[in-house]
């Protein structure tokens, strides 16, 4: 009877190891993606101050309540409303790992 419970609940803390996994390897893609397009304007790190003082900083955006709109602004018309921004189109995916990384660098 006991042995179902521990295979239940290895298998439980697998899946879980798993997913946070996955959400670190989607932050290093958004690190990675972010340092290609956007650190000639925007603070990337917890320390680091933006090169362009209208650029927000990456930790600020992680501290906003409404992180999933940048999501959408990202998806939608984000990069044509600033010209300054990198000709930098994201894929779905890639707006994912760059949100994930985002969200990483809230306290």
């Amino acid at each position: 009877m006991r042995l179902p419970v521990i295979l239940a609940a290895t298998a439980a803390l697998l899946l879980v190891a798993q997913a946070e996994a996955a959400d670190r390897e989607s932050e290093f893609r958004g690190r990675r993606l972010a340092e290609a397009n956007c650190y000639g304007c925007h603070a990337l790190a917890l320390h680091d101050e933006s090169l362009d003082e209208r650029a927000p900083p990456f930790r600020d955006l992680a501290m906003r309540p409404d992180v999933e709109v940048l999501r959408q602004d990202m998806a939608g018309d984000l990069f044509l409303r600033h010209p300054e921004m990198p000709d930098f189109e994201p894929t779905p995916a890639q707006i994912d790992d760059l949100v994930d990384y985002i969200e990483s660098l809230a306290p």
